[in-house]
């Protein structure tokens, strides 16, 4: 069985921002609970990798294309003005891609 044991601190500083994310939205599903479990142990195995990618790829690709995700964002988030969405996106979009990196 493949793992990953997350040492940098900026992989579980991602893996940790996407599981507050789902704590801060109250979500208890498999993603959520993949990625509390990620940021309690420090560890993603076997399925679980595979479960993550399925996660960062979907994710990455609404991100990438979606205008109405961000229309969502932006009602989810009724604080943030357009120009702080894009770049909270854009992390989000930088975040994504290295924790694909590091999965892969």
């Amino acid at each position: 069985m493949s793992k990953r044991v997350i040492k940098g601190e900026r992989i579980k500083t991602i893996i940790h921002n996407i599981a507050e994310d789902f704590r801060f939205s109250g979500e208890m599903g498999d993603y959520p609970l993949l990625f509390y479990k990620a940021d309690t142990e420090g560890v993603i195995r076997g399925g679980e990798i595979d479960q993550m990618i399925e996660y960062l790829s979907t994710g990455l690709k609404e991100l990438q294309d979606n205008i109405q995700w961000r229309r969502e964002f932006l009602s989810e988030n009724p604080g943030i003005d357009e120009m702080r969405m894009l770049e909270s996106l854009s992390v989000i979009e930088k975040e994504y891609i290295e924790l694909l990196e590091f999965l892969g």
